[in-house]
Parts: C-alpha cells; structure tokens; sequence
C-alpha cells in the first residue's frame, strides 16, 4: 500500500473515536451488568467488565475496519452496507468468543442490543466517510 492511498483514504476525527469508544464502554458494560445481575451479581459485574472493556476496545477497532472496508470495497450502494455488515461480523464474532470464555450466562440478551447498535454505527461511520470523502473530491 502506497502512502497516497493511505493520505487520501477519508477518516474520523480522533475525539469523535474516543468519545464513541467511553460511550460504548458505560452503556453495554451497565447493560451488561443488568442483564446478567440476577443470575449472580459477580456474574453481572464480570460480564459487564469484559462486555464495557471488548465493546470499547471494539469501538476503536471498528472505526479502523470500517476504513479500512470502505477503502478496498467498490464505491456503489454496498459499499456502505457491506463495510457495516463485515465490520460487525468480526467484532461480533469475537464478542461471543470472549463471553464463552469468561462465563457469560446470557450472551445473546448481552450482546444483541450492542451489536445492532454497532451495525448502525458502522453503517454511519461508513457515510461520513463517504460524506468527507465526496468534499475532499471536489
């Protein structure tokens, strides 16, 4: 990869990254905790722990793929969708990994709700991209 595929590949600001990041580690890491609370509360605080600590981890992460697959897809009407879907696919797919590890008792009551959230998010991190990268064409 050349350095001007790179300087001319769109991206979002860092705080608009980090902001979304902290937001997505008090909101799924409380759900988290709420949905698994009544089977245990050291379950409720484990799953809410790794669930805040991967979906902000996630977070970061998901900005980058989203580049990234906005970047090598080609610029049509998938572009948007499909930078989305393999996005929460990957992420996703490692959620389910990480709660099978740590003994998450309600996996998909835990993570469903983040994961629809991050399809939307992924969809319009996607279209700010498209969106920036239509003015930087002009």
């Amino acid at each position: 990869m050349s350095n001007t595929i790179s300087e001319n590949c769109p991206r979002t600001s860092r705080l608009f990254t980090i902001l979304s990041a902290l937001l997505a580690f008090l909101l799924w890491g409380g759900w988290a905790y709420y949905v698994n609370a009544s089977a245990d509360v050291s379950n409720g605080l484990i799953s809410g722990l790794t669930q805040g600590t991967a979906s902000f981890t996630i977070t970061l992460l998901m900005v980058h793929l989203v580049t990234w697959f906005f970047k090598y897809l080609p610029s049509n009407f998938l572009q948007l969708p499909l930078a989305a879907f393999f996005t929460v696919s990957i992420t996703g797919s490692c959620l389910v990994g990480i709660h099978l590890l740590v003994g998450t008792p309600k996996i998909f009551y835990t993570i469903a709700p983040a994961l629809s959230v991050a399809f939307a998010f992924c969809w319009y991190t996607a279209y700010k991209l498209r969106k920036s990268n239509k003015k930087g064409s002009k």
